[in-house]
């Protein structure tokens, strides 16, 4: 059982950061009376911090594991598992308005809720039942000395209920208690949600082995998913793999060079229902909104109003399991005595049904369900180095890992439609893939900007301190398409989101009874555009700039500086478009955790019936090496409105009993 219970900032909760990141930096928190202080549209993050009432979301959870495992005769045995979680959440969000005042003590506005009529309690209750149930025969056997054979055969089935019920009420009669049977009723609104999916498999493995050199084996699934139509929900799935132990062949047994040498390749196909709805097979329709939260109505006879709704996406009766076809190969080995580990294992995955999009004309005037005919293949590796031994009364060991995958969208419908910066998808390329104009400096006199503003595509208010971007494909143009079929014009394909080459190093060590552990964790390659308000100096006029921008804008006392002047005029949309010069490297190295111990000698405890006694100091996340500017973590989003990065120090003892 658990009861877990948390409290926030009602109503804005994790957006008062962002509220601290834009707020105006030049503006007081208070006015010259102590009131909290504001202008020009502005909010208030302190305020907000103070002032807001709290929200609760509390969480009781019980969940039941029950196994029985039998005998039943030599090498077979009967495993059934039952697992069931229940889960009730019961939330409430209260939405206070909180007066702000100009500098001579009027009030400006209200922030938290636009006025006090519109301060609102939000009450939620939801509750979710999982099921889950497994069982399966086991038979393990071996023939002789040199033939083992095992077999499993079993069938699994889960599934999940889920209930929300919603109240709102707004125009409470006092802020200082919020049931909600003291708010009006003039805005009251309630809503629900009923949901509920399941899946069931049958499962089957037999291997074989002789002289525990050759191994083989062969698996299958037969998966069903409620999220698919009648016809549709059941697909096969098979698998193979086959080892050999070249260490355990006589020409090997006797070699001071390997004590384990091993490889292996695979085959398999694993089935994926990500992405899709629980009942997108059957045509739904939704209530309208506005967009901004607004039902929309439609006036049926006097005085009569009744609620908007639509075809929401078009049903897919056709949709089925995208089919994830698995090849591995790899390789184990180990010298010197088992001190030195090695693995290796290159892969490649192709999903050959992938659920795509399709264009239909406008006409059709609602949105079509996605289909099975996209092709994405990703190929990578997975590395292994690991080194253990012993000088004296010292202990130590590392370990390294590393690892890359690499993906490419083979087909998609035939589509080619791109723009500058973030794409999501296009044919032939990576998911999530950035184009960009190639930055080329600023335009640095008058005969350059005479000579720049020929090529098509350049502004005609462009000027001295402005961007150039190259003309590529020697059109004559600066442009995102090119004037044939596959020319990609002047935008150049410069990376992906998809981090690559991402690593790990653990180390540690023992002595006596002192002993340490270190993790470092990176990413060797990862491409980053900055995004949204802090995409560029001036975003809005309004906006204060990154920090890293101080300093490095062209002015005529900074003619060799990288990026192009500062202005609030639209060219300033020019001169920080996509393009290379937005481009970042956020390549990082991070100390992970480390950890310090030392362990009390037994005898001092046994006595009073404590076998282990151990304390022990940490840190996590407390340092990192990259070159993402701005103040910014290197994994954080392209938009930069995370949550602060956090390092924790903790200390603590761990006792046995």
């Amino acid at each position: 059982m658990d009861n877990q219970k948390r409290t926030d900032i009602g109503s804005n909760g994790a957006w008062v950061i962002g509220e601290a990141m834009f707020d105006m930096p030049n503006f007081p928190i208070y006015n010259a009376n102590g009131e909290f202080f504001t202008q020009g549209g502005w909010s208030n993050a302190i305020a907000l911090a103070k002032e807001s009432e709290t929200a609760t979301f509390n969480t009781r959870e019980m969940n039941g594991n029950f196994r029985l495992i039998a005998d039943i005769t030599d090498g077979l045995m009967f495993n059934a598992q039952v697992g069931l979680n229940y889960k009730n959440k019961n939330n409430e969000d209260i939405a206070k308005a909180i007066p702000l005042y100009t500098w001579d003590g009027d009030i400006n506005y209200y922030t938290g809720a636009g006025s006090p009529e519109q301060s609102a309690v939000d009450r939620t209750t939801e509750e979710t039942i999982y099921q889950n149930y497994t069982a399966y025969l086991n038979y393990n056997k071996n023939f002789g000395l040199d033939h083992h054979l095992d077999a499993m055969l079993g069938m699994a089935y889960e599934a999940e209920e889920v209930r929300m019920f919603m109240a709102r009420r707004d125009n409470f009669i006092t802020d200082e208690l919020w049931e909600l049977n003291l708010g009006g009723t003039g805005n009251m609104k309630n809503d629900a949600k009923a949901e509920h999916w399941a899946t069931s498999s049958a499962f089957a493995r037999i291997g074989y082995s002789f002289k525990n050199k050759y191994i083989l084996e062969t698996n299958f699934r037969y998966d069903g998913s409620s999220r698919f139509a009648l016809g549709n929900r059941w697909r096969m799935f098979p698998g193979v793999s086959a080892s050999w132990r070249i260490s355990q062949e006589e020409f090997l047994k006797s070699s001071k060079v390997f004590n384990e040498l091993k490889l292996r390749a695979s085959y398999g196909q694993t089935g994926n229902q990500e992405g899709i709805r629980l009942y997108d097979y059957i045509q739904l329709l939704k209530f309208r909104d506005d967009g901004w939260g607004t039902k929309l109505t439609y006036p049926f006879g006097s005085g009569s109003q009744t609620q908007a709704m639509g075809l929401d996406v078009l049903a897919g009766v056709n949709r089925t399991w995208e089919i994830l076809e698995n090849i591995n190969a790899g390789i184990d080995a180990a010298f010197l005595d088992s001190r030195l580990g090695f693995s290796f294992d290159y892969f490649v995955k192709m999903n050959n049904n992938m659920l795509i999009p399709v264009t239909y004309p406008s006409m059709l005037g609602a949105t079509p369900p996605d289909t099975n005919s996209g092709k994405l293949r990703t190929n990578g590796f997975e590395l292994t180095l690991n080194w253990t031994d012993k000088i004296g009364n010292v202990e130590y060991s590392a370990q390294f890992q590393l690892s890359d995958a690499k993906n490419k969208l083979v087909e998609y419908g035939g589509s080619d439609t791109y723009e500058l910066g973030l794409n999501k998808t296009r044919e032939g390329y990576p998911i999530n893939s950035y184009f960009a104009y190639v930055y080329d400096g600023v335009v640095k006199d008058q005969a350059d900007l005479d000579a720049y503003k020929k090529l098509e595509g350049v502004p005609s208010n462009i000027g001295i301190g402005d961007a150039k971007f190259k003309d590529l494909n020697g059109d004559g143009k600066i442009s995102t398409y090119g004037d044939k079929e596959g020319d990609d014009g002047d935008a150049k394909y410069v990376g992906s989101t998809t981090p690559r080459y991402t690593f790990g190093l653990n180390l540690g060590a023992k002595w006596n009874n002192f002993d340490i552990s270190v993790f470092f964790q990176g990413v060797a390659k990862r491409t980053l555009f900055r995004e949204g308000e802090f995409s560029m100096p001036w975003s809005d006029w309004w906006r204060y700039p990154p920090q890293f921008y101080y300093g490095q804008t062209w002015n005529e006392d900074r003619q060799d500086a990288y990026y192009p002047r500062l202005t609030h005029g639209d060219i300033r949309h020019w001169n920080y478009q996509a393009s290379t010069m937005q481009k970042i490297n956020a390549a990082y190295v991070r100390l992970k955790n480390i950890q310090i111990g030392y362990t009390l000698p037994k005898s001092l405890l046994q006595k009073i019936g404590i076998e282990r006694t151990r304390f022990y100091v940490s840190g996590q996340d407390l340092f990192e090496i990259h070159g993402v500017k701005g103040g910014w973590d290197p994994e954080s989003d392209t938009g930069g409105f995370n949550y602060p990065f956090q390092r924790y120090y903790s200390f603590g003892i761990d006792l046995t009993f």
